[in-house]
């Protein structure tokens, strides 16, 4: 079995997320949403000829740089941020994590536009 590419694992990451955002489960949510939004990073910076390292905080640098290059039009990084302190706070502690001044839809809408952008929409 070959690996899958990463619009579509984006893709389907996301559709796991999506029914934990609405009932308000926080691990699966943000573990899914975070998951997503890393693969639809991979995928733009594939598109765009930028390596990318497998750490986290280097795909928040690279989500940093392809929004500074106009690569894309929003900056992925703070949400990619957001999204993997809530994931760790939520699946290592069992906590609630706080998620700034943005709720899990807002988190979700984020990742939906980099899924969509990875998977060929408008930047």
């Amino acid at each position: 079995m070959s690996p899958k590419a990463k619009p579509q694992l984006a893709r389907e990451h996301l559709g796991r997320a999506l029914p934990a955002v609405a009932a308000v489960d926080y691990t699966e949510a943000v573990t899914w949403l975070f998951a997503s939004l890393e693969a639809a990073v991979a995928a733009l910076a594939d598109q765009h000829g930028v390596s990318i390292e497998p750490k986290h905080w280097k795909k928040a640098e690279v989500a940093e740089q392809l929004f500074a290059q106009g690569a894309v039009s929003i900056d992925f990084a703070p949400a990619l941020r957001t999204l993997n302190n809530a994931r760790k706070k939520a699946v290592y502690e069992g906590d609630e994590p706080d998620l700034g001044d943005q709720s899990l839809e807002d988190l979700a809408a984020d990742v939906e536009s980099a899924v969509a952008l990875a998977e060929g929409g408008a930047s």
